[in-house]
């Protein structure tokens, strides 16, 4: 149910909707990243100049790597700075369990049922802490999580040996790269899951090129992220880093989002298709999510490999 502060967020949303388009009109985003360019930050959480001499050869650096590492003594507390991540399960685990009935993977009749996922073999890309991993192994899937970041692995294996012992038998954490990945295990898995982690990575291309080659033909791509908007910069980076303090300065930037236009001209150049987009709302006064019709601000879309 969408609550009285939804309508705060339309309002929000009309209002950057004008700006952005008056900055269009007056080129004034070309002006902002031109000074920039010359003097430095000055519109908060707009363009990382954190340094990437020291990425890997993979998507994410080492920068971004070691900043989400912080992470790791709050990622499991479900009341603290990482508690939307724990109720985020309300859309992103439908989107996956409806997204997988669509294409006839499971079938309709099953969605409502605790095994939902029972013999659908799915992959996270940059599944972090384990926390999305584990809720779609709860529904029977065999869930295979691999990050880059051995920290975030280790916390993730720890809490499946001491905390979700029951589910050791259908999921496995891997500290490795989804372009790594792909080397071994093209084509193997019916549905691939990439949530949170565009807007983490420099390189958008090279993620979703191995999403699309490790998956059948016939699987799904799902991906969540935060649209390219002056909402999403206000909702994702001003609130919770600069007004709400509840993450870290630096965790997100809005050069670093990406819209669901952008991502599905990519994944057509792999003979990925894009089937549907729905967008979320997060509530922050009661800590929900809900679908919503608009994909301005975060999303989940829903691809499917030919």
């Amino acid at each position: 149910m969408l609550r009285p502060y939804y309508g705060l967020y339309l309002v929000l949303g009309m209002v950057f909707r004008v700006t952005e388009a008056v900055i269009g009109l007056l080129k004034l985003d070309l002006v902002a990243r031109a000074l920039e360019a010359k003097f430095g930050n000055f519109i908060i959480g707009l363009n990382d100049s954190r340094p990437k001499e020291d990425a890997p050869t993979d998507s994410v650096s080492k920068t971004e790597l070691d900043h989400l590492a912080k992470m790791v003594t709050f990622w499991w507390n479900k009341t603290g700075p990482a508690k939307m991540l724990h109720t985020f399960y309300q859309v992103r685990v439908p989107l996956v369990v409806e997204g997988l009935a669509e294409t006839g993977r499971i079938s309709k009749a099953d969605i409502s049922k605790p095994d939902s996922l029972k013999g659908v073999r799915i992959l996270e890309a940059g599944c972090g802490g384990g926390v999305l991993a584990e809720d779609l192994a709860r529904l029977g899937a065999y869930v295979v999580g691999v990050d880059p970041g051995t920290e975030m692995i280790d916390l993730a294996k720890r809490h499946l040996e001491t905390e979700s012992a029951d589910l050791k038998d259908r999921l496995e954490y891997h500290a490795i790269t989804v372009e790594e990945h792909a080397k071994k295990f093209a084509g193997t898995y019916d549905a691939i899951v990439c949530s949170e982690v565009m807007e983490h990575v420099d390189e958008k291309v090279p993620i979703l090129e191995a999403c699309v080659r490790c998956l059948k033909p016939g699987g799904s791509l799902f991906v969540t992220t935060e649209n390219q908007t002056m909402l999403a910069w206000f909702m994702f980076i001003i609130i919770p880093e600069y007004i709400l303090k509840f993450i870290p300065k630096g965790t997100h930037f809005y050069e670093k989002f990406v819209s669901p236009g952008q991502i599905s001209k990519i994944l057509d150049q792999y003979q990925c298709k894009t089937k549907r987009v729905r967008g979320f709302f997060y509530d922050r006064m009661f800590n929900s999510w809900s679908f919503i019709e608009s994909d301005e601000c975060n999303y989940g879309l829903h691809a499917v490999k030919k």
